[in-house]
């Protein structure tokens, strides 16, 4: 088989195949080859296309304007809306394509004819379609995976015996598929319980999506939640769009501040509860939807019923089951388990293997931790930055948590300890090198033989600031 034919059996399984309409023609206009698609499109025969002028085929053509102007695919203008007249399609109505014209040019930059890539109207709406049902399957994959992979009560962590019943309850309410309402602080992990609930739940091979209420503006959450049809707005994507409870069909649907919920739309998912079914913005039938909602706050919804800005009949809907997360004030022996955890998750990472003191072990003990779990996550990234990647202590911790008990601590309002001797010293040697060279960082590092980022993570821990005096 020669080269040039295998080629040309190349190009031809790719017109057959591809859903767009292909219209070739020679440099005097003439049609030397067309594709299926085009020829259903125009309601012609291939044979009755091949062979005769493109004018007399397609009376809107612009093809002679694009040889004329020797238009490449990659030129201002080669993409435009196409239109045709009713007695020249398959339809026998005026309609439109999107069409890629360019021409087509031999080794010697001669011309030598033109081609036409056409997108129809009605194809695309299909392909749309297809769109948004592979991105739903790739969704619930996705979050199917991610599920598994990261959730399950084994994550929720902690020896002390009101997690051990919280943990308790969370796995009997996995196996009913009441609506949960978890209560609680900020940080206290509330989301990871909804998630190990879905786990252990029959839906656990369904998708579970989770939307935060106070994070989508007001005016995009109708549309967010149920989804809109085609033309419902001026914005709105061809195809139509599906909302969040079509994404979590089957599964779960995890509303997080739960509480920052507009009343308008209070009134929507209360509905949903009630009568299992959604209807599009823009929609004109209701689509049933079979999900389970667990939501959860921080708010006091009780109190909220009371000033009239949350539904007592939803929260009663969602209410069926609440579970009340702990903050880290009230089981403070996991304290440390927590901060250990972290810990090696960054020694994991950044391959070190820093370790607390036990004077910055005293201070996380002693703190209230008022953002939980997430506070102290945060505290311990942010120490382990400051530190010297060999011991977390005192003052790489915040003041907040460290000034609170330094003068408890035994030693630290003696400065003449070994530890005080040692941090002066290396100030000394860190000050006399800057000094030598002219106050640069770049060649003081190269001379102590450490990185500089390293060196500049000193000089913060040691109050050591670059100026003429040091």
């Amino acid at each position: 088989m020669s080269e040039d034919h295998r080629y040309k059996l190349i190009f031809e399984e790719l017109m057959d195949k591809s859903e767009d309409g292909f219209i070739i023609i020679d440099s005097h206009g003439v049609i030397t080859d067309i594709n299926d698609k085009y020829c259903d499109f125009l309601g012609r025969r291939k044979e009755n296309i091949l062979g005769h002028p493109i004018e007399q085929i397609i009376s809107t053509t612009s093809m002679y304007d694009v040889m004329d102007r020797r238009q490449r695919g990659d030129d201002e203008g080669s993409i435009y809306m196409h239109p045709y007249i009713a007695s020249e399609t398959k339809g026998s109505r005026h309609t439109y394509a999107i069409a890629n014209r360019f021409c087509i040019f031999d080794e010697n930059e001669q011309l030598i004819g033109a081609m036409a890539q056409m997108k129809f109207k009605e194809r695309s709406l299909d392909i749309a379609h297809e769109v948004l049902k592979a991105e739903h399957a790739y969704y619930k994959s996705e979050y199917q995976n991610q599920m598994l992979n990261t959730s399950g009560f084994d994550k929720y962590l902690g020896n002390d015996p009101k997690i051990n019943a919280l943990r308790t309850i969370g796995l009997k309410v996995a196996k009913t598929d009441f609506s949960v309402l978890i209560t609680g602080e900020t940080g206290t992990g509330k989301e990871l319980i909804a998630k190990s609930i879905h786990i252990e739940s029959e839906r656990a091979n369904e998708p579970m999506v989770c939307v935060n209420c106070g994070a989508i503006p007001m005016e995009l959450m109708e549309s967010e939640m149920f989804g809109y049809e085609e033309g419902a707005f001026t914005s709105a994507r061809k195809g139509g769009k599906i909302g969040k409870f079509q994404l979590a069909n089957h599964g779960t649907l995890f509303l997080d501040e739960i509480g920052d919920l507009p009343l308008p739309l209070q009134v929507k998912l209360l509905r949903v509860l009630q009568e299992h079914e959604i209807e599009k913005v823009g929609g004109t039938k209701p689509i049933p939807v079979d999900v389970r909602i667990i939501a959860a706050t921080r708010k006091n919804l009780q109190q909220m019923m009371e000033e009239g800005t949350f539904r007592a009949d939803l929260y009663y809907r969602l209410a069926v089951v609440t579970i009340d997360t702990i903050p880290l004030r009230e089981h403070p022996e996991d304290i440390m388990l927590y901060a250990n955890m972290c810990l090696q998750q960054l020694n994991h990472k950044f391959k070190t293997n820093v370790l607390f003191s036990k004077n910055a072990t005293r201070c996380l003990l002693k703190y209230s931790w008022p953002g939980n779990v997430r506070e102290l996550d945060n505290v311990i990234s942010s120490a382990f930055i400051s530190s010297d990647q060999m011991m977390i202590d005192l003052s790489d911790l915040p003041s907040k948590i460290s000034d609170a008990v330094r003068h408890e601590i035994p030693g630290e309002e003696h400065p003449e300890t070994l530890k005080t001797l040692l941090y002066q010293y290396e100030a000394d040697i860190i000050r006399e090198t800057l000094k030598k060279y002219e106050h640069n960082v770049t060649d003081a590092a190269k001379h102590l033989g450490v990185e500089r980022s390293l060196l500049y993570k000193k000089m913060k821990k040691l109050n050591i600031t670059i100026h003429k005096n040091l």
